[in-house]
C-alpha cells in the first residue's frame, strides 16, 4: 500500500508540475524571458516552501537525478569543438579569466563571511560558469546568436563548460581530502594526479573502444528502421556509460553522461540522434529544473541577506565587467565586448549541477545551495531585460562572418 501511495505521488507531482511548467513557460516566453524561468516557478509552486500543494524532497531529488543524466547527455550531444576552434585566442583566456575572477572574489567574500576556504572556491567556479540555454534563447531573441559577438559568446561559455567538467572529476577527491583534514597541496597532489590519471584512461577508453562499439551498435540498430528501439538504444548507452564511469572509475554520473552524449554525437548517426534524443531531452530538462525550482527557499534570500546580495553582484557585476575588460584588452568592439558582458551575466544548469555534487558530498551547506538557486533565478529572469538596455541592432551576419573568419 505504501508502495502504491508512493507511485502515485509522484505521478500526481509530475502532473501537476509539467502542467505548470506549461502555462508559466509560455507566460516567460510571452514576456521575452527564458521559458527556464517559468520551469523553476512551476517547481516552486509544487515546492515545500510555497503554500498550497506540497511535493517530498526526496521525489524531487530522485526526478533531478534522472533530469542530470539526460541534461548533461544533451550538452555532450551538442559540444562541439569546432565551435570554439574560430574564437579560440579570445574565448580560451577570457574564460580563464573571468571564472577565475569571480572564483577569487567569491572566495573572498566567502571566507570574510566565515565560510571555509574550499567552500568558497567551489561556490566561486559555480557561479563563474553561465547557462548555455539561457545564452542560446537570448542571443537568439536578440537575433545575435550566428554574429561574431555571439560565436565569441558561445566559444567562451564552452570553456567555462570544459572548466565545470574538471571541477566535477575532482570534486570526490576534495570531498575525501577535507574529510581526512588533509586539504593542503603535499596531500592532495597525489590523490589529484590519482583522479585525472583515471580520468584519462576513462576517457581514452570511451573514445576508442566504446566509441567503436556504440557506433557498431547504433549503426546496426538503425538498419532495422524502429524509432523506439533506437531510442531505447540511446537511453541504454547513456545510463550505462554514466553508471559504468561512477562505479568503476569513479567519475560522477554526470560526467559519465557528458561524455556518451559526446560519442553518440560524433557517430555516423548523430542526425538520428539528435532527431530521437531531442524530446527525451526537452522532457528531462523540464523535469530537472522542476526538481530544482522545488528547492527554492524564497526566505534564504534575507536570512542570509550578506550571502544573497554578495552571490548576486558576483553574477550580474562582477562577472559582465570582468568579461567586457578582458574583450577590450582583446581589442574587441566596445558593443562586442558589452554583448559578450551581458550574455554571461546569468547561471543555469551547470552551477546546479556543480552545487548538487558539493552539496551531496558536504563541500556546501544548504544555505549556500538554496542562495545560488535564488540568485540563478534571479539572473534568468533579469538577463533578457539587460540585453534590452543596450542597443541591438539587427547586424549584418554576413559581416559578422568576415570579421570572424579574419
Amino acid at each position: 500500500m505504501d508502495t502504491e501511495i508512493y507511485r502515485l505521488k509522484i505521478v500526481l507531482v509530475l502532473t501537476i508540475g509539467f502542467a505548470l511548467a506549461g502555462l508559466l513557460g509560455y507566460l516567460s516566453l510571452r514576456m521575452r524571458l527564458s521559458p527556464l524561468l517559468g520551469y523553476l516557478l512551476a517547481g516552486y509552486v509544487i515546492g515545500p516552501y510555497s503554500p498550497g500543494f506540497v511535493t517530498e524532497i526526496d521525489v524531487s531529488e530522485q526526478l533531478a537525478e534522472i533530469g542530470v543524466i539526460m541534461m548533461m547527455f544533451g550538452v555532450g550531444l551538442h559540444f562541439k569543438l569546432e565551435d570554439l576552434s574560430n574564437v579560440k585566442m579570445i574565448a580560451i583566456p577570457g574564460a580563464i579569466g573571468q571564472t577565475l575572477g569571480a572564483t577569487i572574489v567569491a572566495t573572498f567574500l566567502m571566507y570574510y563571511l566565515g565560510w571555509p576556504l574550499q567552500t568558497g572556491i567551489i561556490l566561486g567556479l559555480a557561479i563563474g560558469v553561465a547557462s548555455t540555454v539561457v545564452l542560446v534563447r537570448v542571443l537568439s531573441d536578440f537575433h545575435l546568436l550566428h554574429t561574431l559577438h555571439g560565436k565569441i559568446s558561445v566559444g567562451w561559455l564552452i570553456v567555462e563548460d570544459i572548466l565545470t567538467v574538471i571541477m566535477l572529476i575532482l570534486l570526490p577527491v576534495i570531498a575525501t581530502l577535507s574529510k581526512n583534514g588533509n586539504f593542503s597541496f603535499k596531500e592532495s597532489f597525489y590523490p589529484i594526479v590519482i583522479a585525472l590519471s583515471k580520468f584519462a584512461l576513462l576517457t581514452i577508453l570511451v573514445f576508442t573502444i566504446g566509441k567503436k562499439l556504440v557506433i557498431y551498435l547504433l549503426s546496426a540498430i538503425e538498419k532495422t528502421k524502429s524509432k523506439e528501439l533506437f531510442t531505447v538504444a540511446i537511453l541504454a548507452l547513456t545510463f550505462g556509460i554514466a553508471t559504468a564511469s561512477a562505479l568503476v572509475f569513479g567519475a560522477s554520473i554526470a560526467m559519465g553522461a557528458f561524455m556518451a552524449g559526446m560519442i553518440i554525437g560524433q557517430s555516423e548517426v548523430k542526425h538520428l540522434a539528435f532527431k530521437h534524443a531531442a524530446p527525451l531531452r526537452n522532457a528531462f530538462v523540464v523535469t530537472f529544473f522542476l526538481s530544482v525550482g522545488t528547492l527554492f527557499n524564497p526566505s534564504a534570500m534575507w536570512e542570509f541577506f550578506p550571502l544573497f546580495i554578495s552571490i548576486l553582484g558576483i553574477i550580474l557585476i562582477i562577472k559582465p565587467l570582468v568579461a567586457f575588460l578582458i574583450a577590450i584588452a582583446f581589442k574587441q568592439s566596445l558593443y562586442t565586448a558589452t554583448v559578450v558582458g551581458l550574455a554571461l551575466a546569468q547561471v543555469g544548469e551547470f552551477s546546479f549541477i556543480l552545487a548538487e555534487e558539493a552539496m551531496r558530498l558536504k563541500l556546501l551547506p544548504d544555505e549556500g545551495y538554496d542562495v545560488i538557486v535564488a540568485a540563478a533565478l534571479i539572473s534568468i529572469a533579469i538577463n533578457p531585460l539587460l540585453f534590452k538596455l543596450i542597443e541591438t541592432p539587427l547586424p549584418d551576419e554576413h559581416e559578422g562572418e568576415e570579421q570572424f573568419d579574419h
